[in-house]
């Protein structure tokens, strides 16, 4: 606690005494303003500072290429009579979708040419043009593959329509068993690469 100036053997008018004591409280009230704006201030940037470290995050998880993991092998991916022109289906196992289009059957590889991404089914989104020839416009209005980290769009054949990937999708090879079934060589080295999609990427169902 300072002492008075009485106490530190000094002499003081009462009137000068009083303007020191006001100058005092006047300090002392401006250190303890300073003191909370410089608190409220620190608060202000520890927040922001938390919400760009969350917002990173979420960036980096969104545009980093999600890992496939290993994985390979013969797929049933279902009957050929469970399929008709146009549709679409997701085969988790093999990490492919099976599209069915009106030449016959392709197994495109998921992951997309450009990062690595892992590219969603589409299904109400509109139908992409060709090549190969009309594309999917061709036989329908709807669907549509789409990656959510660059944006780049393919059609049923995995041609790519729009965005920075390189080349279309890659496919792997189709077989069809005895028992009329579609059956699918999967696996990073069965991925087949093309730097166009055309109709000679189709496999056609026995007749």
């Amino acid at each position: 606690m300072a002492k008075t100036t009485r106490e530190l053997g000094l002499f003081l008018p009462p009137e000068k005494e009083r303007q020191l004591r006001e100058l005092e409280g006047l300090e002392a009230e401006q250190q303890s303003r300073v003191r909370r704006r410089m608190m409220f201030r620190w608060m202000g940037w520890g927040a922001v500072a938390v919400l760009l470290g969350q917002w990173s995050i979420g960036f980096l998880s969104f545009f980093t290429p999600k890992r496939l993991g290993a994985f390979g092998g013969t797929v049933v991916a279902g009957a050929i009579s469970d399929f008709k022109v146009g549709d679409v289906k997701q085969v988790r196992d093999g990490k492919f979708y099976l599209t069915r289009v009106p030449e016959g059957f392709m197994a495109l590889y998921w992951k997309c040419p450009h990062l690595g991404c892992t590219v969603p089914w589409a299904p109400q989104d509109p139908a992409m043009p060709g090549p190969p020839d009309g594309g999917d416009q061709a036989y329908t209005d709807k669907g549509r593959f789409k990656c959510p980290c660059h944006g780049s769009i393919y059609n049923r054949y995995g041609q790519i329509i729009q965005g920075p990937a390189p080349r279309p999708m890659d496919h792997f090879p189709i077989k069809f068993d005895a028992q009329g079934r579609v059956t699918v060589d999967t696996g990073p080295s069965k991925a087949i690469s093309r730097p166009v999609a055309t109709l000679d990427d189709v496999t056609p169902p026995p007749s």
